[in-house]
């Protein structure tokens, strides 16, 4: 690609991050060097080295920034919901399936990720779901404060 082609993208670019990397492009086919480079726009050496090899591979394309594959999911969705479903039919607390999760899974996941999952994305409750006294009257609290 000429020069002026890539000084015209370099004045017509919106996104400041690729305008920062046409710019090194730039810098670089003026004759100076990545470390000078570097020095300019006050970056390491080895990111104008990958921004350059990401020019010479794939051109303008390969400086727009890439969002990346997602990491896949050390416990899956699915097995999240049936931990949730056990967790309810066990009346087991927070700690106690973090401890299950560590048994089973050999520790993939910490404290963090398992009240992230139970609490924010299933909307479990916070307490220990304690079954219902039969014994108890529907009108416990007002038969309570009466006396």
């Amino acid at each position: 690609m000429p020069k002026e082609e890539i000084e015209r993208l370099y004045k017509k670019e919106k996104d400041p991050r690729v305008k920062e990397r046409l710019q090194a492009i730039l810098l670089l086919l003026d004759g100076k060097t990545a470390i000078e480079v570097a020095s300019i726009l006050r970056r390491n050496e080895r990111t104008i080295r990958r921004w350059a090899k990401a020019w010479n591979e794939k051109g303008y394309e390969g400086l727009k920034p890439w969002k990346g594959q997602k990491k896949k999911p050390r416990i899956s969705e699915k097995e999240w919901r049936e931990i949730g479903r056990m967790a309810v039919d066990n009346k087991m607390t927070l700690k106690e399936v973090y401890v299950y999760i560590r048994d089973k899974y050999g520790g993939l996941v910490s404290y963090k990720t398992t009240w992230y999952w139970l609490r924010k994305k299933l909307k479990l409750r916070y307490g220990k779901p304690y079954v219902r006294d039969e014994r108890r009257p529907e009108n416990a609290e007002e038969i309570f404060k009466k006396d």
